[in-house]
């Protein structure tokens, strides 16, 4: 017998923890009851509504099967999407490939060249990932650095500008001054 909240076969129910994932198609909406309108007086919570209230946990530090359980199915899906997964599972394969057929050709029994293979892959993988990575982080701190810097340099255009057009106005203010006292010694001997 089908709960009120099931989903359909093809769905998949909504991940709690993913908040980004939820559906938000609102095609088959739930018809409730409407709501008794709130009472003028609160009354304190009962201690059957207060065990009914969801608990806060306290903050703990996450496990493995925690870590485990974030993932899903669609994740399988999408991880080459990732930034440096590419790189680093093509020169995974690359020299895993390398290193089993090396290892076949000094005469090791092809198991052993596997075990070698994928080994030497998994390292390689890892290696050229974290290297990514790394170029990745050293890259947004220059640009930081970067952006800073420009910010910088903009204020202390912006701050001479500012200073060369008071220089100018106070020029200006000069000239005019310089300009009203020539007038005014110029007026006291004419006689017209």
């Amino acid at each position: 017998m089908p709960t009120p909240q099931s989903t359909p076969r093809d769905q998949t129910p909504p991940d709690p923890s993913r908040s980004w994932v939820h559906p938000t198609d609102q095609s088959h909406p739930t018809i409730s009851a409407p709501s008794p309108p709130p009472t003028p007086t609160a009354q304190p919570p009962t201690q059957q509504q207060q065990q009914q209230q969801p608990q806060p946990q306290p903050h703990r530090k996450p496990t493995l099967a925690d870590a485990a359980a974030t993932i899903k199915p669609s994740d399988f899906l999408t991880f080459h999407q990732a930034p440096c997964a590419r790189t680093g599972l093509l020169t995974g394969i690359g020299a895993g490939a390398a290193v089993g057929v090396l290892r076949w050709i000094q005469g090791k029994p092809i198991p052993k060249a596997a075990n070698w293979a994928v080994g030497a892959g998994v390292l390689a993988s890892l290696g050229q990932y974290e290297y990514c990575q790394f170029q990745r982080y050293q890259e947004r701190a220059k640009v930081r650095r970067v952006v800073e810097v420009y910010a910088a340099q903009q204020a202390r255009e912006r701050k001479e500008r500012a200073e060369q057009q008071e220089e100018e106005e106070r020029r200006r203010r000069r000239e005019r001054e310089e300009e009203e006292e020539r007038r005014r010694r110029r007026a006291w001997w004419r006689f017209w």
